[in-house]
């Protein structure tokens, strides 16, 4: 009987449901843990990343879980054709490690970003929108049309044009959520997240490897997907390599711009008084990736833009309202960088569409009558104190930002 490896990252937590799930489909589940001897890994026949919280999403949701050392394991087997499928949060690990879409040396190709209506939990339909048998887990008509819960916050595939259209010339646009007679619809609910094209489901070049957002794990018409899982296995024993053309990227530009604040507007920089665990969870993520000699540390920056000029009065309300920070545990530095250490490298990461911000704004000016406030911008603020080789090589990683889903700024001065 096929072996297949749930995988285990901490904070994983939909392991349970998806060993049922594989089992029932005729497999043989074994539980495998993220810090395993992952050389032990390779002694299976194919793998699942199963959904929850790998990190608690620290940095952002799979950035930290698809750089771990046992993702190497993962894209070598994935190589020699062995099946992986990635669920919810599996499936951000898959995009985030660049086993999906398949770009060559799995460079970052996509996103999965903030849904644009907010955390879902809520049942979609989805519809195999390939050639049967197009990838390991579609062994069944095209236009097989199912219904599936879905339950994240950040499922929203975004894709350059570009690339998106090679994934439908090259049929890896496996799922894409439809409503309930099977039509393809952009509009919400059917299309929960906002996703480009309405995709559920992405699949790499070859097809061995699947990416997606709803769970089929958690019920039974979701069965097919395994059961796929394991004709393919069957039918493909010696696990040959279909299709093997990688996605290019040739417009991509790694782009970083200086941040510029604006002129009428706020700048607040909030500390943590306790143990800053994300910047902590970086610091052993970067020395995975062979950088030691870093010191990472975290703002959570806020820039508010005002009306009017900003007096004592306000700003002492935007603090108390407890919006942008929790006194109880954190510190504001308003429009002060002292804190700030002058060699170190830092830069300003946000989301392009910050619906965080938008929220904000919208609390501060219609619940709290703060009239005068007239945008609010939410980022993340990353110093890291180390040499100017070691922090163009941690930029080029990407583990600090995605640049299709977010944008990044260099603050302040920085040695080139």
């Amino acid at each position: 009987m096929f072996k297949i490896a749930i995988i285990q990252f901490p904070g994983t937590n939909c392991e349970y449901e998806s060993f049922r799930a594989v089992k029932k489909a005729g497999l043989n589940p074994e539980f495998f843990r993220w810090n395993a001897d992952k050389e032990e890994l390779k002694k299976f026949d194919g793998y699942f990343i199963p959904g929850g919280f790998s990190y608690e999403d620290r940095v952002r949701s799979g950035a930290i879980a698809g750089r771990e050392p046992i993702m190497a394991i993962i894209k070598e087997e994935a190589g020699q054709g062995k099946p992986v499928i990635g669920v919810c949060n599996g499936a951000q690990i898959l995009v985030e490690s660049g086993l999906i879409p398949g770009l060559a040396s799995h460079q970052l190709g996509g996103a999965l970003a903030w849904n644009n209506h907010g955390y879902l939990n809520i049942w979609v339909n989805i519809k195999n929108d390939a050639p049967a048998g197009r990838c390991a887990f579609n062994n069944y008509p095209t236009g097989h049309y199912f219904k599936l819960p879905i339950a994240h916050g950040e499922g929203r595939f975004i894709l350059p044009e570009d690339i998106l259209n090679q994934l439908k010339a090259n049929g890896q646009t496996i799922f894409r959520y439809c409503d309930d007679n099977g039509q393809i619809k952009e509009e919400f609910p059917v299309n929960p997240n906002g996703a480009i094209y309405n995709l559920a489901g992405v699949c790499n070049p070859a097809g061995n490897v699947l990416a997606l957002m709803p769970h089929p794990e958690r019920v039974e018409e979701g069965r097919v997907i395994f059961e796929s899982m394991k004709k393919y296995l069957e039918k493909n024993p010696k696990l040959e390599i279909r299709n093997p053309k990688q996605i290019q990227n040739p417009n991509f530009q790694n782009q970083i711009s200086k941040y510029d604040k604006s002129e009428d507007s706020l700048e607040i920089l909030v500390d943590l008084i306790i143990t800053d665990n994300e910047a902590e969870t970086l610091q052993v993520a970067l020395a995975n990736l062979g950088f030691n000699e870093v010191k990472v540390k975290r703002f959570t920056h806020w820039e508010v833009g005002l009306a009017l000029k900003p007096a004592v009065k306000l700003i002492d309300e935007l603090i108390k309202s407890n919006e942008l920070l929790n006194t109880n545990k954190e510190i504001p530095y308003v429009n002060d960088r002292s804190k700030l250490k002058p060699d170190s490298h830092k830069l300003l990461v946000r989301y392009q569409n910050d619906f965080t911000g938008a929220a904000k704004l919208d609390t501060l000016v219609n619940r709290l009558g703060l009239a005068s406030v007239k945008s609010v911008k939410q980022g993340v603020l990353w110093e890291i104190d180390c040499g100017d080789e070691t922090w163009r090589n941690i930029l080029a990683s990407n583990i600090l930002f995605n640049p299709y889903s977010q944008e990044a700024q260099i603050y302040g001065q920085v040695n080139h």
